[in-house]
């Protein structure tokens, strides 16, 4: 996700193995509803962060999940930025 843009909500010590929080791309271009409806037709269901004061997302990674499943989620995501017309998640960068 890292090379994908997205940065983490917490330091990467500080990060549970159970669920990822990940900031909101401020790119002009995301709308978190289009994201996470692009990755749910897909098969991948992320969750909104509510439980913190910054805009947030997270995905969960626990369970039955091993290398091929996260290399699948990680192509999707870039799938679905695609979609979105998205190339970087530079905060400057325009739809």
């Amino acid at each position: 996700m890292k090379a994908l843009g997205f940065e983490l909500l917490l330091k990467t010590d500080l990060q549970a193995p159970i669920i990822v929080t990940f900031r909101m791309p401020t790119h002009l271009g995301f709308v978190f509803e289009h994201f996470y409806d692009g990755l749910k037709t897909r098969g991948y269901v992320i969750y909104p962060g509510k439980l913190t004061i910054a805009e947030s997302f997270r995905i969960g990674c626990i369970g039955r999940l091993y290398e091929k499943e996260m290399h699948g989620l990680i192509a999707t995501v870039r799938d679905v930025l695609d979609e979105m017309e998205i190339t970087s998640l530079s905060a400057t960068a325009t739809a």
